[in-house]
């Protein structure tokens, strides 16, 4: 499995879960406490979060983060 694809479906997956819940990049951003451009890389499949980052956007997105290893789980497949 390569890297460029678990980054892009990290990115939909992230991406799908935002706009489901009608909040913003910038507003995310805010939430997680990471820059807005970060969260547009990793929806883009350009940059991956740390685990810590990823417990953050979880929390900020209200989901827990296996609910977004699940679905990328289910994209790779």
């Amino acid at each position: 499995m390569q890297t460029d694809h678990i980054a892009t479906a990290f990115g939909r997956v992230l991406r799908e879960q935002r706009e489901t819940r009608g909040i913003s990049q910038e507003d995310l951003a805010l939430s997680a406490d990471v820059d807005r451009s970060f969260v547009s890389q990793m929806e883009r499949g350009i940059r991956q979060p740390t685990l810590t980052t990823l417990v953050k956007l979880c929390k900020a997105l209200g989901v827990a983060p296996s609910t977004i290893i699940g679905r990328m789980e289910r994209l790779l497949d």
